[in-house]
C-alpha cells in the first residue's frame, strides 16, 4: 500500500512538472510588464523655423570657418532639431548650380552641397513660396525641386506646374497626417506657376476663395493643417 501511495505521489509530481515545463503554446506563466507609454502615444513634435539663408555672408563663413562643410551653421542646434518629428523652414534661396541671375542684387543661389547641411539638421519640409524662388530662372528652381525630392525633403509653395505648386505636402507621423500649404504675394506675378510652367504659389487678394477651397480640401485629407 505504501508503494502504491509513493507511485501516486510521484505520478502527480511528474504530471505537474510536465504541465509546467511543457506548457501549451500561447499560455503565459507570468504577467508581462505593462508599457507606460507606447511609441504611438508619444507626442508629435514639430519645429517651425523662419528663413534659412545659406548664401552670401553665411556661405562665406561656411567656407572660411567651416571648411566648406554646410553642416557648419547647424552644429550647435542639430541635436535639438533632430528631436522633432517634423522640422519646417522657409528656404531663402534656391539650391542649384544652374540658371542665370535675373533678380536684383539680393538674389540668392545656394551651393548644392547645402542639401547635406539641411539633412544633417533634420529639415524634412521646406517652403519655396518666397520672392527668391526664381532669382535664377525656372531652370534653377526645377533643379532645386529635383534635388530636394532626391534627398527626401518635402517642399511646398512651388512646383513644376500650377497643380503641384498649390498642392499640400502631407507627412504622416505615427498614423497622424500633417499637411502643409504655403503661398506668397511677393515677387512678380509672372513667377506664378501655371498649367504649363513651373513657378510659385503666388497669390493676391483675388485668390482668397481659392485658398479657402485649398484649405477645405486639404483638411479632408489630413488630421492637422499648417
Amino acid at each position: 500500500m505504501k508503494w502504491v501511495l509513493i507511485i501516486i505521489i510521484l505520478g502527480i509530481i511528474l504530471f505537474l512538472g510536465s504541465s509546467f515545463f511543457l506548457k501549451p503554446a500561447g499560455i503565459k506563466t507570468a504577467p508581462q510588464p505593462k508599457e507606460t507609454s507606447t511609441e504611438k502615444e508619444r507626442p508629435i513634435k514639430i519645429i517651425l523655423a523662419g528663413d534659412i539663408m545659406l548664401d552670401r555672408g553665411v556661405e562665406y563663413m561656411i567656407k572660411k570657418e567651416g571648411g566648406k562643410d554646410f553642416r557648419f551653421p547647424f552644429l550647435k542646434i542639430a541635436d535639438y532639431l533632430k528631436e522633432a518629428d517634423i522640422v519646417f523652414g522657409n528656404l531663402e534661396g534656391i539650391i542649384s548650380d544652374k540658371g542665370i541671375k535675373v533678380g536684383s542684387i539680393y538674389s540668392f543661389l545656394v551651393d548644392p552641397k547645402a542639401i547635406d547641411g539641411l539633412d544633417f539638421a533634420g529639415f524634412n519640409v521646406l517652403s519655396l513660396a518666397n520672392n527668391h524662388a526664381l532669382d535664377y530662372t525656372r531652370e534653377a528652381l526645377e533643379d532645386c525641386l529635383v534635388k530636394l525630392n532626391d534627398a527626401g525633403i518635402g517642399y511646398i509653395g512651388a512646383g513644376f506646374n500650377e497643380k503641384e505648386a498649390y498642392s499640400p505636402f502631407i507627412k504622416e507621423v505615427r498614423e497622424t497626417k500633417i499637411a502643409f500649404l504655403a503661398y506668397t504675394n511677393l515677387g512678380p506675378e509672372t513667377w506664378k506657376a501655371n498649367e504649363n510652367n513651373s513657378g510659385i504659389a503666388w497669390v493676391s487678394e483675388k485668390d482668397f476663395e481659392r485658398i479657402k477651397e485649398d484649405i477645405k480640401l486639404t483638411k479632408e485629407k489630413a488630421d492637422i493643417l499648417i
